[in-house]
C-alpha cells in the first residue's frame, strides 16, 4: 500500500503571486489537494468516508519555506500520514527539487461524525495493511497559539460564496488567502514571511465578517480572526 504520495509538477502562473513565486495560500492549496488524493488511494477519502458518515477536519496547519519556489520551476510535492494518536493524525508535506528541500509543512487532522458532529477515535480508521512512513518530516511541535483580545485592527474580511467548501463553511485555505490579502505587496516584501501556522477554532459561513487583529512579539506577527460577537474563529502566526 502506497504510504507516501509524490508528484512532480510545474509551477504555473495560476499558483504564483506578484513576485512570480508560489504563494503561501497556493502552497497550502497543493497540500490539501494532495492530502485528499492520498486519502482516496488509502480508502479514507471522501468516497470511502461518505458511507461511514465521517469526514476529515483540519485542526491546524504549519508551513516553513527554506526558499520561495519560482514560477516555471519544476518541483516534487510529497505527502504522507504519520502514525496517529488516539484522536489526532498528522500529515506531513514536502516540496523539493532534486536533493534540495524547498519547503515543508504538516497538518493536524481529526475525524468528525457527520451525524453527531463529534470527534471520532482514529483506531480502525487507517487501513490495517498501511505501514506508516517513518520519515519524521517537520519534527517541530506546533506552537501553542494564545488567544488575545487586545490586538490592533489589521482589517476585515466578509466571507463570500467562493470561500465556501462542500461542508458549507469557510474552506481551510480561504482563511489563508484572506490573511494574505490583508497585507499589501510592499508589506509582504518587507516582512518576507518564511513560517506560518494557523489554528482553526470554529467554523464561519457565507456573509460572516471576520475581524482580524494582530500583536507583534519577538519579530513574529500573531493574528486573531473573530466574528462580530467576538468569538474566535482562527489564530495564526507569521514570522
Amino acid at each position: 500500500m502506497q504510504n507516501i504520495l509524490s508528484k512532480t509538477d510545474y509551477i504555473l502562473p495560476s499558483r504564483s503571486n506578484y513576485n512570480a513565486e508560489l504563494s503561501l495560500s497556493h502552497t497550502i492549496d497543493v497540500f490539501m489537494d494532495m492530502a485528499m488524493e492520498h486519502a482516496e488511494l488509502l480508502g479514507i477519502g471522501i468516497t470511502g468516508f461518505n458511507p461511514r458518515n465521517l469526514f476529515w477536519v483540519a485542526a491546524k496547519t504549519k508551513v516553513h519555506f527554506n526558499r520561495r519556489i519560482k514560477m516555471a520551476e519544476t518541483v516534487t510535492f510529497s505527502t504522507w500520514p504519520q502514525a496517529p494518536s488516539k484522536i489526532k493524525g498528522d500529515r506531513q508535506y514536502r516540496i523539493s527539487a532534486g536533493d534540495e528541500i524547498l519547503a515543508y509543512g504538516k497538518t493536524e487532522w481529526v475525524v468528525i461524525s457527520t451525524e453527531s458532529k463529534g470527534i471520532q477515535k482514529l483506531e480502525g480508521i487507517y487501513p490495517e495493511e498501511l505501514v506508516f512512513n517513518d520519515d519524521p518530516g517537520d519534527s517541530e511541535e506546533y506552537e501553542r497559539l494564545r488567544d488575545f483580545k487586545d490586538g490592533e485592527l489589521l482589517g476585515n474580511y466578509t466571507v463570500r460564496s467562493v470561500d465556501i467548501d462542500y461542508g458549507l463553511h469557510m474552506n481551510n485555505v480561504a482563511y489563508v488567502r484572506a490573511i494574505e490579502g490583508l497585507f499589501t505587496s510592499e508589506e509582504l516584501d518587507r516582512r518576507d514571511f518564511k513560517d506560518f501556522q494557523i489554528d482553526y477554532k470554529k467554523s464561519c459561513y457565507e456573509k460572516d465578517t471576520l475581524i482580524f487583529t494582530y500583536k507583534e512579539e519577538n519579530g513574529a506577527l500573531y493574528l486573531r480572526g473573530a466574528l462580530q460577537d467576538d468569538s474566535t474563529i482562527v489564530l495564526a502566526k507569521l514570522s
